[in-house]
């Protein structure tokens, strides 16, 4: 199933929620500002972040969704598995 980071805003937002963005950890591949998922082969373009990553899953942050932002998720870190210590 593709990540559509804007889908799952606008679904948070519509059942009156807040939302001050999303970060999610991601199994893929980031090279030149654009991350490719392992399962789908999606694209994601990546704001920040080194021009290779190194390990196998990459944490990204978008945020302000609603207000015309950007498109592109920002990078936040990359580990080697999903879990919240590296």
């Amino acid at each position: 199933m593709p990540l559509d980071l804007k889908a799952i805003a606008d679904g948070v937002i519509k059942n009156n929620m807040g939302l001050g963005g999303l970060e999610v950890r991601v199994r893929g591949t980031l090279a030149n500002g654009i991350l490719t998922t392992v399962e789908t082969n999606q694209k994601i373009p990546v704001i920040g972040g080194p021009a290779q990553s190194t390990q196998s899953w990459v944490w990204l942050q978008a945020r302000e969704f609603g207000l015309g932002h950007t498109d592109a998720a920002a990078f936040v870190r990359e580990t080697a598995g999903p879990s919240m210590t590296p």
